[in-house]
């Protein structure tokens, strides 16, 4: 009988390590659990936990590995490296964090222990701890130059910085991931960030043009407004500065009968035409707010066709 057990586990494993052959370590555990007799209860819990995790039911995953774990003699750095995998698929991010910190802190020599980190990391970014997160995944990125999951380390490193909008820390980042990586399943995600932040950028300067124009407009239309209103001021009292500049033109009469001298009836006129002139260029402001606006207008355009044939 004992016989027939020991053969269905070593079937089991073989079965759980053809599903998952792109996670060896999930394969290690497997063989591990088919090589052990089923003396205690909580080993069946534990072998109905790897079930679960096989079949993709992450939420009863996490929940039988913390029965089976219950039992000290079940807990192992591969069963807690599963744990928190398990917490990772179904969102329990806070739980898969407070696991890895755990599992850090007891195996720290575990060859589980980089990826634990590289987790520890991609759960920070989860639960939008984006500063903690750049820390726990530069860390290991420093400590494990060589390992598979470097490139996804800096994509998540970038993504932290995107999310934050500080496009110019995280633009380098998939820049290398492109260009270092190009084969790597995020250098396909890094490519598309770059589009997005070029075309973020594009935007940004589009609408500071926008800002830009507008701004002159609203100034423009004011003063016209002051003028319009100034003008109609003057029609409503009976007072042209315009007339009164071209009556006093004459032969200077309406200085000899107000007892003004010739050089200050002079003075009062340029007075009248520098108000007159004054008010005609406000008339005209905007029209010229019009022509600045076809300017602004002209530059965003040749803005847009430089960045579009630069592509």
């Amino acid at each position: 009988m004992i016989k027939v057990k020991n053969t269905f586990k070593r079937l089991f494993a073989i079965a759980f390590c053809a599903a998952f052959f792109l996670r060896p370590f999930d394969c290690a555990t497997a063989a591990r659990i088919g090589s052990r007799s089923d003396d205690n209860p909580a080993r069946e819990v534990l072998g109905a936990a790897y079930n679960a995790y096989a079949s993709a039911d992450y939420p009863s995953a996490v929940m039988l590995f913390r029965r089976a774990l219950s039992d000290p003699q079940n807990e192992s750095d591969s069963s807690l490296y599963m744990l928190i995998m398990a917490g990772l698929y179904s969102k329990s991010y806070k739980a898969a964090y407070a696991d890895a910190t755990y599992f850090l802190q007891n195996y720290p020599d575990s060859e589980y222990a980089p990826l634990v980190k590289y987790q520890q990391g991609r759960s920070l970014f989860f639960m939008g701890e984006f500063d903690k997160a750049v820390l726990a995944l530069s860390d290991f990125c420093h400590q494990n130059p060589g390992n598979r999951m470097y490139p996804s380390a800096l994509f998540w490193i970038a993504e932290c910085f995107y999310a934050g909008y500080n496009f110019e820390q995280a633009r380098p980042l998939y820049e290398r991931i492109v260009d270092e990586f190009p084969k790597d399943p995020k250098a396909i995600e890094a490519k598309y960030r770059l589009d997005a932040i070029a075309q973020r950028l594009r935007e940004e300067k589009l609408l500071a043009l926008l800002q830009q124009t507008g701004e002159s407009y609203l100034s423009s239309k004011e003063n016209y407004e002051k003028a319009l209103r100034r003008y109609e001021l003057e029609n409503a009292m009976g007072v042209s500065p315009a007339q009164e500049a071209e009556e006093g033109q004459g032969d200077g009469s309406g200085a000899a009968e107000s007892g003004e001298t010739p050089a200050a009836a002079q003075s009062e006129k340029a007075k009248t035409v520098d108000l007159a002139a004054s008010k005609n260029a406000d008339d005209y402001t905007f029209i010229d707010a019009l022509a600045r606006l076809k300017k602004s207008a002209a530059e965003a355009q040749g803005l847009l066709d430089e960045e579009g044939g630069s592509k």
